[in-house]
């Protein structure tokens, strides 16, 4: 990372050019500390999308888990008891498993807007308006 310039080095300079200096400076500390946010933002959005897509992972286990009790060669010689503890507990499982994942992404949607999509892409252009409707022509013969 640069330095700033220390303007006192240079005592022959006019006021014009050090307030020009100066303003340059901020501006670049500005870019520099929204450059910094959006970095942050991003990795933030990137630990979320890590996040959910162990959540979906576990979450597409469980509903094999669940397939497999549930239609499995095997469970038809499951005690009707025991079938539904098994089913109950899985369902447990999967309904902890999505409240997870609906926790995440409201984070993801409270952590704001991304940039990437709130600003206009480059060369995007914008909606036309349309045509101004143009007036019949009208005959004699379609009256």
């Amino acid at each position: 990372m640069s330095q700033p310039i220390d303007l006192s080095q240079f005592p022959d300079l006019p006021v014009e050019v050090l307030n020009a200096f100066a303003a340059v400076q901020f501006e670049l500390s500005v870019e520099r500390a929204a450059r910094q946010h959006e970095q942050a933002v991003v990795a933030e959005k990137d630990a979320f999308i890590t996040a959910l897509k162990e959540l979906i992972e576990k979450l597409e286990s469980q509903v094999q888990d669940y397939r497999r009790t549930k239609f499995g060669p095997k469970s038809e010689k499951l005690d009707p008891a025991q079938m539904e503890l098994a089913l109950e507990d899985l369902e447990t499982a999967i309904a902890e498993t999505q409240a997870q994942i609906a926790f995440v992404e409201e984070k993801i949607a409270a952590s704001g807007p991304d940039p990437e999509k709130a600003a206009p892409r480059k060369g995007a252009q914008g909606t036309r308006a349309a045509p101004e409707p143009t007036a019949r022509r009208t005959s004699d013969r379609a009256r």
